[in-house]
């Protein structure tokens, strides 16, 4: 293997995403087609999927509605030296009174490679990496307190860029993808009945209905369908019936108010 070779397979996310699924990437393994061509993942928060299928992947399709993180992926991807200066440049100025300065110019900046910097920086010092929006869509988490942080991982960070540039990275909602034939396409929406403050619209039953009604017309179009959600009467309304497989598997949930949510979560693959 070459040295690009093993970048690229030490790439994972670099950013913490509530229900990010670095846990259960196995168990998405064990779901997948042995073959498939382009691959989609219209809810694409922090990647790990998409990370863990690289060698797997030739085209990818990433997409999301949260525009800072979108535009974050694409100069990390087109300009990654650039990023890691300007965070490092974070690391070295971190302090409680630089962070909420960050914070509160996070929206407003225009300079991709900067907003980027800022974005990353954020999620690294904010309370417990959650990403969160008021309904004005500014982002408003509080600082975190860690015993121990590490602000710049620039390896992890070039490596995450040479993996990224097989990828269309787009902001749009999850109904407006056209997968074709034999593709893949793997959904992480917010969870039924969990934290779903990534934007400032949230996402209702009358979304996960869509998001449903959305596999299906991909699965006639000849795609292939995984879908990730909580193990709910609504989820199992929605996908139960016979165009779908429901698979349960036990997932981490490593973001949550307290500690004591955090751990072990039942949850559903849906396959069509």
């Amino acid at each position: 293997m070459t040295a690009e070779g093993q970048d690229r397979a030490r790439a994972y996310p670099f950013v913490k995403w509530a229900g990010g699924k670095r846990a259960l990437v196995p168990e998405i393994g064990k779901v997948l087609p042995e073959t498939f061509g382009d691959y989609w993942e219209p809810f694409v928060g922090g990647g790990a999927v998409f990370f863990a299928l690289d060698s797997h992947i030739r085209k990818a399709y990433l997409s999301d509605t949260n525009l800072d993180l979108i535009l974050t992926y694409k100069a990390l991807a087109g300009k990654p030296e650039i990023v890691i200066r300007k965070l490092q440049e974070h690391a070295r100025k971190h302090s409680k009174r630089y962070y909420l300065e960050v914070r509160d110019c996070l929206h407003d900046e225009q300079d991709v490679a900067t907003l980027a910097a800022q974005f990353i920086y954020l999620n690294k010092t904010c309370y417990n990496g959650l990403y969160r929006v008021n309904k004005q869509g500014r982002f408003n988490v509080p600082q975190g307190r860690h015993k121990s942080l590490k602000i710049c991982d620039e390896g992890n960070l070039r490596a995450a860029s040479k993996v990224l540039g097989k990828a269309n990275l787009r902001v749009r909602a999850f109904d407006k993808i056209e997968p074709k034939r034999g593709d893949l396409v793997y959904c992480d929406p917010p969870y039924d009945g969990t934290f779903s403050a990534y934007t400032g619209n949230g996402f209702g039953d009358g979304d996960q209905k869509a998001l449903r009604d959305a596999s299906l017309k991909w699965r006639k179009a000849g795609a292939h369908v995984i879908v990730s959600n909580s193990d709910t009467d609504l989820v199992r309304r929605l996908y139960g019936r016979g165009k779908f497989t429901i698979h349960k598997v036990s997932g981490q949930r490593y973001i949550n108010r307290n500690s004591a949510g955090r751990g072990k979560e039942q949850e559903l693959l849906i396959v069509a």
